[in-house]
């Protein structure tokens, strides 16, 4: 088997954020988390990952802020987005990475692994 998927899990409820680490890890995949779109770029000026899920309403740096400013950065992770409400990704389609996928909260962890596995190759 090969080396383990990182993935970066950005959401400002500590809830979630720790429910996604405990899940994905459990499933195999390298988690990191932020609460915040500034510190999720402070965690990708380090490292680098195959995927970032993230929430787009967050207080300080929310999703699109952080997202704009990483494909400024020339970044390539791929990119899922988590959202209670749809985001017309229309709107910023040339200021952010492709996304790959928008979830609405609440999902269900089997359906988000699903997701997960189908962007990051792993099988």
């Amino acid at each position: 088997m090969g080396e383990a998927k990182k993935i970066l899990v950005v959401d400002d409820e500590k809830g979630i954020r720790f429910l996604l680490l405990d899940f994905l890890s459990n499933e195999g995949f390298d988690v990191s988390v932020a609460k915040d779109g500034q510190e999720s770029l402070d965690i990708l000026e380090k490292a680098s990952f195959d995927l970032v899920i993230t929430d787009i309403n967050m207080p300080g740096m929310d999703g699109i802020s952080m997202l704009k400013t990483m494909k400024k950065a020339g970044r390539k992770e791929k990119v899922i987005l988590m959202s209670a409400s749809p985001l017309d990704e229309s709107l910023f389609e040339n200021e952010i990475p492709s996304v790959l996928r928008q979830l609405c909260k609440p999902f269900r962890l089997d359906d988000f692994l699903g997701v997960v596995i189908a962007a990051t190759g792993n099988a």
